[in-house]
């Protein structure tokens, strides 16, 4: 009897917590219109940037020091926005996690995210391997690491391409799910293979700066490995996140001061594998400041005003803001400047709003949205002649840019209409 009442207590104590999670994810717009923000900013400013003529518009999609618009030292406005969307997964990303706990169980739960983590990665390889494929138009020689990449990409390709076919309501549910185990198995394996060549791409720069490296590592694979350094701690207190993160940030930085060290990281995108666990220790401050928000609005805002005094200071003894080599002055801005940008849309959220809400829609499906950016666009940016794109004149620049936008947020609006999305 008494165990049967303990189960009933348990079991109202997680439904308690499931509608807790459920209410203050549907509660707070602000979250789905900052993340389509951040996203809608790193598709289309990929796309923008393309354009030379466009002139403020395109120097806001520009990471470049000579070419971008400055607002730190070594930071431009392109700059914040993956720090911004890394900030966006530290808003649920605890959220998330107890979510699924609470539904699936701890165990599960970990595998799960680890799984996801992984995915990203792999997902970021996947994309690699189609690069390296284009270049291959262009003369580019496939070597092992190549092959292993387009094999591995071409099993979780073709178990994505079976899993949609198997949506279809005749055909046998079981080998959906077949289809779908596939699908996930390949991209963790792929995500792993990933991190090990972008380990012995880093030992080799380590080695000699000037070495030929394998080259796959996107802004996925950041944001990959940010959730996986992130994740040993999501089911603890802030102070030990804080604790874990500022020694994980202190190496980081000791390793990233020395020699010629913040010239290796900027080798490779966004610091490569080294550079992971710097926007991992970004994303354990990003859940810290998250959790503050949901318990204490007010003090909310001292504290990113204080990460982003204190990233800003630093820049007197760590030298720039650096994205490249996702230096510790980098690292300490981004959160307070991140955590600034969105309480913009936290106090908007007060303002009334309406039906046509396309922040709203370019959120639901953040990831669906890279991969479909980078293939239309990719494509597009690869077969069309440089006088129509990056020669194109002012007037055909508009009309190109504002037929991107329509053509991507109408993609986004039908999702959200038919309540489609695509997460992993």
């Amino acid at each position: 009897m008494e165990q049967v009442l303990t189960n009933s207590e348990n079991l109202q104590e997680n439904n308690i917590e499931n509608l807790e999670i459920k209410k203050q994810t549907k509660r707070i717009k602000s979250i789905d219109r900052f993340r389509g923000f951040c996203v809608f900013a790193m598709l289309v400013f990929q796309f923008l940037k393309n354009f030379p003529s466009l002139g403020i518009l395109s120097r806001l999609a520009n990471h470049s020091l000579t070419e971008g618009i400055v607002i730190l030292p070594g930071m431009t406005i392109a700059d914040i926005i993956a720090p911004s969307f890394i900030f966006a997964i530290g808003l649920t990303y605890a959220l998330s996690f107890n979510k699924w706990k609470n539904l699936y169980g701890l165990k599960n739960a970990y595998i799960h995210f680890v799984e996801r983590g992984l995915s990203l990665i792999g997902i970021g390889g996947f994309l690699a391997t189609c690069n390296k494929i284009l270049d291959s138009f262009s003369g580019y020689k496939f070597n092992t690491v190549d092959i292993i990449f387009i094999v591995l990409s071409s099993i979780a390709l073709a178990a994505l391409v079976f899993k949609l076919v198997c949506l279809i309501p005749v055909l046998n549910n079981k080998i959906g799910k077949l289809s779908t185990n596939i699908f996930y198995i390949a991209l963790s394996v792929l995500g792993f293979y990933n991190l090990v060549i972008a380990g012995i791409d880093f030992f080799a720069l380590l080695n000699d700066i000037n070495t030929s490296t394998y080259g796959y590592w996107v802004t996925l694979q950041n944001i990959g490995m940010a959730c996986l350094v992130t994740l040993p701690l999501i089911q603890t207190k802030n102070w030990l996140r804080f604790l874990v993160a500022s020694i994980i940030f202190v190496l980081y930085t000791v390793f990233h001061q020395i020699g010629n060290h913040q010239q290796l990281l900027d080798v490779v995108v966004h610091g490569g594998f080294l550079g992971g666990f710097g926007w991992g220790v970004m994303l354990i401050f990003d859940v810290i400041v998250a959790d503050i928000y949901f318990k204490d609005k007010s003090k909310y805002i001292s504290i990113v005003a204080l990460f982003a005094g204190i990233g800003v200071w630093s820049t007197f003894y760590f030298g720039n803001i650096n994205l490249g080599s996702c230096s510790p002055a980098f690292i300490l801005t981004s959160v307070g400047l991140s955590g600034l940008l969105f309480y913009l849309f936290h106090l908007c959220d007060k303002l009334p709003h309406f039906k046509f809400d396309p922040l709203i829609w370019w959120g639901k499906n953040p990831l669906l949205m890279f991969l479909v950016e980078f293939f239309v666009i990719g494509l597009y940016s690869e077969l069309v002649p440089d006088s129509i794109l990056s020669g194109a004149p002012l007037w055909l620049a508009i009309i190109e840019g504002v037929v991107a936008v329509i053509l991507l947020t109408l993609i986004c609006y039908l999702l959200n209409k038919s309540k489609k999305s695509f997460s992993l």
